[in-house]
């Protein structure tokens, strides 16, 4: 079984300040910070070159982007913000820098925070709270929310071996547990919005870190926990393939 451990989420930051000395201080601080507040997180790049900046933000290496706004260069750290929101790399952007009359322009680039140095408890406070929010949308992102006639369950993905649907409803396998709801197949694929769930034939969805063997022969999938599922897609025979370990 190819089972994932559940993913954990880290502060992975890019830094952009002119100042040596202040690039020393983040280097210095963040980690104390990170280790303080039990926070999983590393310095990725911390450099006064921009162009160095925004090669470790394209790699998409990096989650969190701390830029100074007044850099001794030909361009400001809003002009960097500015390419970071147009190529629509996901990072959040916090602002740390001395000049306060930038601020009102923080809101164009959507910026998560606009701290005024020195750095220090402000930037600490702001790292800590950004963490939890992240932790907490990675957390939404495991759940999928299941509607029955009188209950609402929420149900971890990862929990979720497969779907069968029978009649007008879809029953779902989850560690022991099962449910019954009237969404479709399709509709259910779209809620679990990841490519290890596989619609694999007309009637049934299967998580493949779940799967123990693939019968080329009587084209059929075995699951770790005994059930098997039917297999009448070759484009999904390809998927599924790379997915399993031992084929039969």
């Amino acid at each position: 079984m190819l089972q994932q451990e559940r993913r954990t989420k880290v502060l992975s930051l890019a830094i952009l300040d002119d100042n040596i000395k202040v690039l020393e201080l983040y280097e210095e601080l963040i980690p104390q910070w990170f280790a303080r507040n039990g926070i999983k997180g590393r310095i990725v790049t911390a450099t006064g070159d921009y162009t160095e900046f925004l090669e470790a933000v394209r790699a998409r290496s990096v989650n969190v982007c701390i830029i100074d706004i007044n850099l001794q260069a030909e361009i400001s750290g809003l002009y960097i913000a500015q390419k970071i929101r147009q190529e629509k790399l996901d990072v959040e952007i916090i602002f740390c820098t001395g000049m306060l009359e930038y601020m009102h322009k923080a809101f164009d680039v959507n910026a998560y925070h606009y701290i005024i140095k020195p750095i220090g408890k402000n930037l600490e406070k702001c790292l800590v709270k950004l963490y939890k929010e992240m932790e907490a949308r990675q957390n939404r992102k495991n759940v999928l929310e299941l509607k029955t006639k009188t209950n609402i369950y929420y149900v971890a993905r990862n929990s979720i071996s497969h779907i069968v649907r029978k009649g007008s409803k879809s029953i779902i396998y989850s560690s022991g547990s099962v449910y019954e709801v009237y969404d479709s197949l399709d509709s259910l694929i779209e809620k679990l919005g990841t490519e290890k769930f596989v619609k694999c034939c007309r009637s049934e969805i299967i998580n493949t870190d779940y799967i123990k063997q693939i019968d080329k022969v009587n084209r059929k999938i075995v699951l770790v926990n005994g059930y098997e599922g039917k297999l009448s897609r070759l484009k999904t025979f390809r998927l599924l393939k790379g997915a399993s370990d031992n084929e039969g």
